[in-house]
């Protein structure tokens, strides 16, 4: 065999491997839930297999036009995972409710900052949270002390003192007796400066401690319903991705095994959220930590009947998570198609692994 004949071999076998994986990762943004697991792992990867059909194609013109076609073809079959995973503006419209409110979503993984010494953490997140304060503000994996003491320690306290946000819920899902004499308490929580007529939490996994949490909103006139949640995490530990990175097949195998369950998870609770939203008898705002990519069957089964408001107002990628992939998109904002995003912001500053997500938007053609 000449060795032009074993490159195109070799070229024929990368070419089909793209194919299948871009393929099944296209196929996770048509299917109905529940998706199979192995479809959202491709999704995981669209963005990086989308450059890798665009190599292909150059690649094949040259050599075989045929080859070249037929992957510019595969390629605009993706349309959806494509228009989903880039918002198309030329940059982010700014932030501001000067015609309608501000509305935060950020996971602020029970406080632990990335940057400073355990004994300064919350001062990381006031910092953010205190500068960037949104009319509304939705926090997951939120975690205090001294829930029902009114001292500093009480977080819910301390962030409706803070903020000045006069309406809190918090859901406490968890909770956790500590060896030294006093117990954390773990959820989700929702700040308004708007009252609430009502609030209350979605029991998604009980096993898991999985809910979400929304509040009523009277708004002026008009009544939304704000939710948040944070969908099962997959947990992988840095010891496994490392061990992926150094080709070790113990990590790789228990992180996959650790990726097929969540991802199995996130389609069952994404069905429950659906549910959810369908059901509502006012107009929706759902944000929160979806742990998922835009081309997976949990994004599209949870966002049939919401607009994204990074897509609506935002620019590029979106990146809201900072370890492991520059592309990973896993926080968002959906809106009712009767409220009108008016902008959208990632505010990337180092606190938690995730980045906080801001937008605006105008209630006045939406309400009941």
């Amino acid at each position: 065999m000449s060795s032009f004949t074993f490159r195109n071999l070799l070229l024929y076998i990368a070419t089909l491997l793209i194919w299948l994986l871009y393929l099944l990762g296209v196929a996770a943004s048509y299917l109905p839930s529940p998706v199979p697991w192995w479809m959202n792992l491709a999704g995981l990867a669209f963005p990086y297999l989308f450059f890798g059909m665009l190599v292909l194609i150059m690649v094949w013109i040259p050599v075989r036009g045929k080859m070249a076609l037929i992957s510019a073809v595969l390629l605009i079959s993706g349309w959806k995972g494509v228009v989903h995973t880039w918002a198309w503006h030329w940059r982010n419209k700014p932030v501001n409710g000067e015609n309608g409110f501000t509305i935060m979503s950020y996971n602020v993984n029970n406080f632990k900052s990335a940057v400073s010494a355990w004994l300064h953490w919350r001062e990381d997140f006031d910092r953010i949270l205190y500068f960037h304060n949104a009319d509304i503000i939705c926090l997951q994996e939120f975690a205090t002390v001294d829930l029902y003491q009114q001292n500093e320690k009480n977080n819910v306290l301390h962030y409706t003192t803070l903020l000045q946000k006069p309406y809190a819920y918090f859901t406490n899902d968890f909770q956790w007796a500590t060896p030294y004499g006093y117990t954390w308490y773990f959820g989700n929580m929702i700040l308004s400066k708007f009252p609430f007529a009502d609030t209350g939490k979605i029991i998604l996994d009980s096993s898991r401690h999985t809910t979400l949490a929304y509040a009523d909103l009277v708004i002026g006139a008009d009544t939304i319903r704000v939710m948040t949640a944070h969908l099962q995490s997959f947990g992988l530990e840095q010891e496994e991705m490392q061990g992926i990175k150094n080709s070790d097949p113990q990590s790789s195998w228990q992180a996959l095994r650790k990726l097929r369950k969540g991802f199995q998870l996130h389609e069952r609770q994404a069905l429950v959220i659906a549910r959810v939203i369908r059901q509502s008898p006012y107009p929706v705002i759902l944000c929160g930590d979806f742990n998922t990519t835009p081309v997976s069957g949990a994004y599209f089964t949870i966002s049939r009947h919401l607009q994204d408001a990074f897509l609506a107002t935002g620019a590029g990628l979106g990146r809201t998570y900072s370890r492991y992939a520059p592309t990973l998109r896993i926080d968002y904002i959906f809106a009712d198609p009767r409220l009108e995003v008016k902008g959208f912001e990632v505010i990337k500053l180092p606190a938690s692994d995730h980045y906080p997500i801001l937008a605006s938007i105008d209630h006045q053609s939406g309400g009941s």
